[in-house]
């Protein structure tokens, strides 16, 4: 897995976010991340956590929206600060 600490994500709805964390859980890469303005210079208080798979060859982000996923990842991403 690539170390995507600190670098900026673009999402295919034109939405930016820093990876502040990122894990590995059942094959999938996650990311908690905060959304950052069109020019890159702000932090917008907008944080998420994003699953990126690949499928069929294409690689696909998406933001977790199950609660027993999510704090599981949050557990796991406290843990390992």
């Amino acid at each position: 897995m690539e170390n995507r600490i600190n670098k900026i994500m673009h999402l295919k709805n034109g939405a930016k976010y820093l990876i502040l964390n990122q894990a590995i859980y059942q094959g999938k890469n996650y990311y908690f991340a905060v959304r950052v303005s069109d020019d890159e210079e702000d932090i917008i208080d907008e944080y998420q956590m994003l699953c990126e798979e690949m499928k069929d060859g294409k690689m696909f982000v998406s933001t977790v929206d199950d609660p027993d996923t999510l704090k599981l990842l949050a557990e796991y991403l406290e843990a390992a600060a």
